[in-house]
C-alpha cells in the first residue's frame, strides 16, 4: 500500500487490457496488467487487476494482485494487494479505449461502432 500523499508511477506503455461482456448482469469484467514505480523505488512491481464494471453502478468489485518472487518456489507468484488506486487509474483509462466502447457497444450501453 503506498502512503498518504504519494502518488505511484503508472507505466501506461506496460498496460496490457482484456474486457469481457458479462451478459448476465450486463458488466463488463476487465483484466490489465501493468508496471508500476512508487516513489522511491528504482524498479517497478507489476500489477494485475481484474475488476467489474457496471453501467448504472460504476465499479462493482475489484481484485488486484502483485507479482512477486517467492524464496524457494517455482517462479514468480501472483499475492494479494489491496492497491485501489490502480483500480481507479486504471478503470478511468479504460473507459477512454476503444476496447471499451467496443465491449460497451456489445451490451447497448453505448451505441456499436464499426471496426
Amino acid at each position: 500500500m503506498t502512503e498518504l500523499g504519494t502518488r505511484p508511477m503508472v507505466l501506461w506503455d506496460t498496460l496490457k487490457l482484456s474486457a469481457q461482456p458479462l451478459r448476465g448482469r450486463s458488466d463488463i469484467l476487465v483484466v490489465a496488467q501493468v508496471e508500476v514505480r512508487d516513489s522511491g523505488q528504482k524498479r517497478a512491481d507489476e500489477y494485475r487487476i481484474n475488476f467489474e464494471i457496471n453501467r448504472h453502478h460504476g465499479l462493482v468489485s475489484y481484485d488486484t494482485e502483485v507479482l512477486v518472487s517467492a524464496v524457494g518456489a517455482d517462479g514468480p507468484r501472483w499475492r494479494y494487494s489491496g492497491r485501489r488506486d490502480l483500480v481507479v487509474a486504471v478503470k478511468d483509462r479504460f473507459l477512454k479505449t476503444q476496447l471499451y466502447s467496443h465491449v460497451a457497444g456489445q451490451l447497448g450501453w453505448v451505441p456499436a461502432t464499426s471496426a
